[in-house]
């Protein structure tokens, strides 16, 4: 079985289009665990999610309103989980109905497993990502893995506070220099929506991986 994580500071106004493609998927052995992270106590966006949790009991929400960035609220969040793989998707983004059943075949034989994807939103087209086997890729040239594909087995998924904004990146690098193995299927299995208000660029992330990847050289 699977544990997915969707962590939520902003965006709570997509949660039922990322929640809904979760419950569509052709996979069903999966528990959903909702992370409401730097918002006040029982917040409204707390609340909103929190409703989920009566729609399918395989569904849990938790209010984090100690903790604050992505990274700790992940962290925290693998704390709750009751399985050995961990899937992440953003709250903003949807999976196709056959993400997760087209990752399972690779789970034997690799540590992280990845998919293609579509760009909706205010851009369209695909990232350009190396797929199939990564054992050749060279990770500081492109980041390989699209967040909300990751597949990932719960003891390597521990993310680094100092590095949010590009955490992602940063625990793939770490985990290619520890030699363990990546893949990425070939199929288009996520949508991941593209904003033009909150662009990589304008939000200073560009120059976090310039020194994330001098680092890894």
């Amino acid at each position: 079985m699977i544990s997915i994580l969707l962590p939520i500071y902003n965006g709570i106004e997509f949660i039922n289009e990322s929640v809904s493609t979760v419950i569509y998927q052709t996979y069903k052995d999966w528990e959903l665990i909702i992370g409401i992270n730097g918002h006040p106590k029982e917040s409204e966006i707390y609340k909103i999610a929190k409703e989920y949790e009566t729609k399918d009991s395989r569904i849990k929400v938790l209010d984090l309103y100690t903790i604050k960035g992505k990274s700790n609220a992940l962290n925290e969040m693998i704390k709750h989980c009751q399985y050995n793989w961990i899937s992440l998707i953003d709250v903003d983004d949807k999976w196709l109905p056959k993400k997760i059943e087209s990752q399972i075949p690779y789970m034997d034989n690799y540590d992280i497993i990845g998919t293609h994807c579509h760009y909706f939103g205010d851009r369209n087209g695909q990232p350009s990502i190396p797929l199939g086997d990564l054992k050749k890729h060279k990770f500081t040239n492109v980041n390989p893995i699209i967040n909300s594909s990751c597949l990932i087995k719960k003891e390597l998924a521990h993310w680094d506070k100092e590095w949010d904004g590009v955490e992602d990146y940063h625990l793939w690098l770490k985990l290619w220099k520890q030699g363990k193995q990546f893949y990425n299927v070939e199929s288009i299995q996520v949508m991941h929506r593209i904003h033009q208000e909150s662009a990589f660029n304008a939000q200073g992330n560009h120059l976090k991986v310039e020194k994330l990847i001098k680092r890894y050289l």
